[in-house]
């Protein structure tokens, strides 16, 4: 995010990127600049200039004598950056294999027994979805590369865009996502770093599966 000013200006940008990401702007929309306007009660000069950066972001487009819409999803770059997080993260769980403390792995069966808690209560996915960054950034911490885990966000937008759809589908397992991420804490707290490394390349590439069958719900939300 590369927005500045004052506070208020950027949690505004802050809410409608959210929204974008978490599909309760859909792809495709038209977005009005009153609309919005009397939504987050904020002037039309701070609001261009979110919109430009919402733009910059690929996350919305404007079509001269149409209007501004919702960009659709491109694949493409979720793929993309689905390889970059892959090849990254199973080096990272690796490294964190080896120095994890004690307290550490506290911490990480703490967001982990959040996580199962939460499974079943209505509407939780949007607290699951965070504590799922949660709890892979957290091993980007316990070695020192949290400033990759940012990286790594800035280039991920169409691929969370389509994770959290595809985690809106009601077929979708939430219960193999915790089992996966026992799993990884069962072999990183045991310094098991071959296992740990085989589990986050399974664990990451889950992030695209059945794009096809996505597709075919939702056909008019991708590139």
């Amino acid at each position: 995010m590369l927005l500045t000013g004052n506070p208020a200006k950027i949690s505004v940008y802050r809410n409608i990127y959210d929204h974008i990401i978490d599909a309760k702007y859909i792809p495709g929309q038209k977005i009005s600049e009153k609309e919005l306007s009397e939504e987050y009660q904020i002037g039309r000069t701070p609001l261009r200039e979110i919109i430009m950066q919402l733009k910059s972001d690929g996350l919305v487009e404007t079509i001269p004598q149409s209007g501004t819409y919702i960009t659709k999803i491109d694949l493409k770059d979720a793929v993309d950056a689905r390889f970059v997080r892959e090849s990254i993260e199973t080096k990272i769980i690796r490294e964190a294999a080896v120095k994890i403390t004690p307290s550490q792995v506290v911490d990480i069966e703490s967001i982990l027994r959040k996580q199962e808690l939460l499974l079943g209560n209505d509407d939780f996915y949007h607290d699951f979805l965070k504590l799922d960054n949660e709890f892979h950034e957290t091993f980007y911490k316990i070695i020192d590369k949290d400033n990759i885990w940012k990286w790594i966000q800035e280039i991920s937008t169409q691929l969370l865009r389509f994770r959290n759809l595809r985690l809106l589908d009601k077929q979708f397992s939430w219960e193999k996502l915790t089992s996966d991420h026992r799993k990884i804490v069962d072999a990183v707290t045991n310094h098991d770093f071959e296992e740990a490394s085989h589990l986050v390349e399974n664990h990451t590439h889950l992030m695209l599966d059945e794009k096809e069958d996505l597709m075919k719900k939702f056909p008019n939300y991708f590139n």
